[in-house]
């Protein structure tokens, strides 16, 4: 009898839990909505997206996908190749230059023997003495007026410009037998600045005699004004960690006046002006310059540049806007822009 009761009991309960099972299952499938094939205000696509053009983090300049800009701006495509081209390529021992690169939108540097293009107010080494044809033009203006500045005395000598990975290679081997394996006297072969075109080396020269420029009395002029003609003085004192070479008050580097004028401003190196122009995208507020010359104005803004095909925004040709390109040899290009006046 008691074997039956027990029986019962979970039978009754075994029905109990059919029961509640049926019921849930009921409720459940009540509650999940049918699927939805209504039409949007948009196409619907192969993707099931509604076709709507929604901006996000792929649309942002230095992506290959576009976005609506303004009409100030359009895209124009780069390729990684032209982060290795532009008076603003930074060459050091950790940033290689890159020989018979060949650039889509940034101009490729042109260069021309120094002797058969200069003034008569300074003098040159020979006629294999070559430099950027437009780094020419700044030095001869600066130098007719350091001339001016010295009496009309010719008394400085171009010795050093554009140097093939061979005769760096010289220069190193040299350097190491008067001073040793010091990565701070001379960079090695496809690591020098003067690889770029943009780069002399000047020395004293008068009646005849060649003496080492060290920068001092008279001649500091060249250092405290060489930026109103786009150049720098490369490596400065006191910044030795920054550029990883001693000072050289005879190395100079053409990097353009707006360019230059900065870094002299605010006592930047060429190394810490790229990473301060990497702060700049175009995205966010642009780097604002006004000439000192000329009171222009010009904004100043950094594209990432990851792969060929990179859309980088540049001014439409408004009336009186130019802009101008150049890598940094870190990834990025550089866009200047002259802002139209009014």
């Amino acid at each position: 009898m008691k074997r039956r009761s027990n029986t019962v009991v979970y039978f009754f309960i075994f029905a109990l839990i059919v029961a509640n099972f049926f019921i849930y299952s009921k409720i459940f499938t009540n509650s999940i909505p049918e699927p939805s094939y209504a039409v949007s205000d948009g196409n619907i696509n192969d993707n099931g997206d509604s076709g709507t053009d929604t901006p996000d983090s792929s649309d942002a300049p230095g992506n290959n996908q576009g976005s609506a800009l303004s009409p100030d701006y359009k895209y124009i495509t780069a390729n990684v190749s032209d982060t290795y081209s532009g008076s603003l390529v930074l060459v050091n021992s950790s940033h290689e230059f890159k020989f018979d690169n060949v650039p889509t939108v940034v101009e490729k540097s042109v260069s021309d023997s120094v002797y058969y293009n200069k003034t008569s107010s300074y003098s040159v080494k020979d006629t294999n003495v070559t430099m950027d044809t437009v780094a020419i033009s700044a030095l001869n203006k600066m130098m007719d007026d350091f001339y001016a500045h010295m009496g009309n005395k010719k008394t400085i000598i171009i010795t050093e410009g554009l140097r093939t990975f061979e005769e760096q290679q010289e220069i190193l081997a040299q350097k190491i037998e008067q001073y040793g394996a010091d990565q701070s006297i001379a960079q090695q072969p496809g690591f020098s600045e003067h690889h770029t075109g943009y780069a002399i080396d000047i020395s004293v020269y008068i009646d005849g005699v060649m003496d080492t420029f060290t920068g001092e009395g008279e001649y500091s002029w060249l250092s405290e004004n060489a930026y109103k003609y786009g150049f720098i003085l490369r490596y400065p004192e006191g910044k030795e960690t920054k550029t990883g070479i001693s000072y050289e008050p005879w190395h100079f580097r053409y990097v353009g006046t707006v360019h230059a004028q900065y870094m002299h401003d605010n006592n930047l190196t060429l190394e810490e002006y790229i990473d301060t122009l990497a702060l700049y995208p175009f995205e966010s507020e642009h780097l604002k310059v006004t000439d000192q010359a000329t009171s222009a104005q010009y904004e100043v803004y950094s594209v990432a540049v990851t792969s060929d095909g990179t859309k980088v925004p540049v001014p439409s040709a408004l009336e009186g806007t130019e802009y101008t390109l150049s890598g940094d040899n870190a990834g990025h290009i550089i866009v200047t822009v002259k802002k139209a006046e009014g």
